[in-house]
């Protein structure tokens, strides 16, 4: 039997939606990168006219993101990849980061939309972020609801990410 596994870093909807199977999950840190909504979205949040906004990873030295690692199967692993591929194909690319758990460092894929795919939109004050994702919406659905879903996550999962929590406060005002 094959025991051989590979995990993989949620920090967006993948928190609460993973749509995956997976053998185990737990909470892990990402050191030195933090999540932010930097990076736009035509097909899932948003559409071409208007991009929505969806959190991606930026590097942050001396910070960290919490989230969580979802233990594949090796044999499940290239189906798993192919369909997170298609799913976050909009600027993301695979890579391989090491995160903290419990059990020391672990070695996870995950997908980071960086500054160099024509999706990204970048850093914006708060206020500018919050007002383009109040008008969003894409074949997943209103912007604003991605974001105070992943809120949420966040809070039943007793993680504190003063980026998110920020946008979803000026969300419901």
């Amino acid at each position: 039997m094959n025991t051989l596994t590979h995990n993989v870093f949620g920090y967006g909807s993948l928190l609460w939606n993973p749509g995956f199977a997976y053998l185990q999950v737990g909470k892990v840190w990402l050191p030195n990168w933090s999540r932010r909504f930097w990076q736009g979205s035509t097909d899932h949040r948003g559409t071409a006219d208007f991009p929505g906004l969806v959190c991606t990873l930026v590097p942050n030295p001396g910070q960290g993101c919490w989230g969580l690692a979802y233990v594949v199967a090796d044999s499940e692993w290239p189906e798993i990849r192919a369909q997170l591929d298609y799913r976050e194909k909009d600027g993301y690319e695979l890579r391989a980061l090491c995160a903290r758990g419990d059990a020391g460092e672990l070695q996870c894929w995950t997908y980071v939309a960086d500054a160099h795919n024509p999706s990204y939109l970048g850093e914006r004050p708060v206020h500018e972020l919050a007002w383009r994702i109040s008008r969003a919406a894409g074949e997943s659905g209103a912007n604003a609801d991605y974001v105070l879903r992943l809120h949420q996550t966040l809070l039943e999962l007793d993680i504190e990410d003063p980026h998110v929590a920020e946008l979803a406060t000026r969300l419901t005002l």
